[in-house]
């Protein structure tokens, strides 16, 4: 019979609660009095302490290995390090050539919430326009090229919270559905992004075909009946200095 880890850990609290109880007190009904009174603590903490293991289970951070990069001049996936700079619990894209992080694993049903900001500092100072992307049911078993197929939270100047629907996504946004083509915008109802340089949260959640995109707790777009209901995620970098850090995605189980 296998033992768990938590009923392994369970029993070596036990027993040590036991033996020290035994050794402390000489007249057995004290003994038991007090054993009595110890385990309810105990099992009422083992209790507590499951639950937010539970809890960390089921949301995760998105760490360095999880990703792998792809760029415009890559004919390869590269290691995340060699083409964005991953420094005090950031990402920070920046440099010539667009490209992505994309991850490793394929998610269905989730929540997915990260914090970006625009890098405004000088030595990263570029002319070109704001924009970058965090695609999400990218299908597995898509080749790498930019941009992929699936569906876009849009972070640009003014645009933020737009869906873009790529390559033949669709989904039905205010009760009509989207025309499919390489790129559609569906623009948010909705504007709440904060002054350039300062740290924007976005939270996505897909659940069965419906999806909702918030910005710093606001919700931005929603639609229901996505053609595209799970798959890959992707920061992506499109040319516009960009840090991302907190990024953490957990499964659901309802809307």
């Amino acid at each position: 019979m296998q033992v768990t880890k938590h009923a392994l850990v369970q029993k070596i609290i036990l027993n040590t609660i036991f033996y020290y109880l035994l050794l402390r007190f000489k007249h057995l009904d004290t003994f038991c009095f007090k054993f009595k009174f110890m385990l309810q603590k105990t099992t009422f903490a083992l209790a507590f302490l499951l639950v937010l293991n539970s809890c960390a289970v089921q949301q995760k951070s998105v760490l360095m290995d999880d990703w792998y990069a792809f760029t415009k001049t890559s004919t390869e996936r590269q290691k995340p390090s060699e083409a964005y700079e991953f420094s005090d619990g950031m990402i920070r894209m920046y440099g010539e050539t667009n490209g992505y992080l994309m991850s490793k694993k394929s998610y269905k049903n989730f929540e997915l919430s990260l914090a970006y900001r625009w890098n405004i500092e000088e030595k990263y100072k570029t002319k070109n326009k704001k924009n970058s992307g965090v695609m999400y049911n990218i299908p597995a078993d898509y080749p790498d090229k930019i941009w992929p197929k699936g569906i876009q939270f849009q972070i640009k100047e003014n645009t933020t919270g737009d869906f873009i629907f790529l390559d033949q996504v669709t989904a039905k946004v205010n009760g009509k559905v989207v025309e499919a083509g390489a790129s559609v915008t569906s623009p948010k109802f909705s504007e709440n992004e904060k002054p350039y340089g300062e740290w924007n949260t976005v939270l996505i959640r897909s659940f069965n075909g419906k999806i909702t995109q918030y910005l710093n707790g606001k919700l931005v777009n929603e639609a229901t009946e996505a053609s595209a209901t799970e798959g890959k995620i992707s920061l992506n970098y499109e040319g516009a200095p960009i840090d991302f850090k907190d990024i953490m995605i957990k499964n659901i189980s309802k809307e």
